[in-house]
């Protein structure tokens, strides 16, 4: 497995607009937020941390890794052709988000014609365990199936 500080500086330092150029929402770039992927076993992203995104106590606000979760975990359903909305979720913060980034991996554990669960897992750039989440989707809308390939296939987290 490489090492996390080397995937996260690799993606960023070479592609900075990696989430625009490869489709992902303006909030979420805006907000550090960046897609490495999106392939139908997962969906896989990045999120810098900034004084912005941090509480008072210097580590990323709950709400801040629960849009991080929610932004990811929908992409995980974008290669099977849904666009879709967050029905409910659950999250347990496991240790403080610290760290010059954090890693989040959303794997589709059900896809159905209406609804769709995804499980998620948020990494620190120590590659220690954050959050885990449980994300479950109502299909808005059927789109044309997208999918995003890495553009550093041999970098995984």
């Amino acid at each position: 497995m490489a090492s996390c500080v080397k995937e996260g500086l690799f993606y960023v330092g070479e592609d900075p607009q990696l989430g625009t150029i490869r489709g992902l929402d303006p909030w979420a770039v805006d907000n550090g937020i960046h897609l490495i992927r999106a392939e139908k076993d997962a969906a896989e992203g990045i999120m810098m941390i900034r004084r912005d995104n941090q509480q008072q106590y210097g580590s990323v606000h709950g709400g801040m890794l629960s849009a991080f979760a929610d932004t990811i975990a929908g992409h995980a359903l974008v290669p099977y052709g849904y666009m879709c909305v967050t029905q409910s979720c659950t999250m347990e913060f496991l240790k403080p988000a610290t760290g010059a980034y954090l890693f989040c991996r959303g794997t589709p554990v059900r896809v159905g014609k209406r609804s769709c669960v995804v499980s998620v897992e948020q990494r620190n750039d120590q590659d220690e365990l954050v959050t885990v989440a449980l994300f479950n989707f109502v299909v808005a809308q059927n789109i044309d199936p997208i999918l995003v390939e890495p553009k550093h296939p041999t970098l995984k987290f």
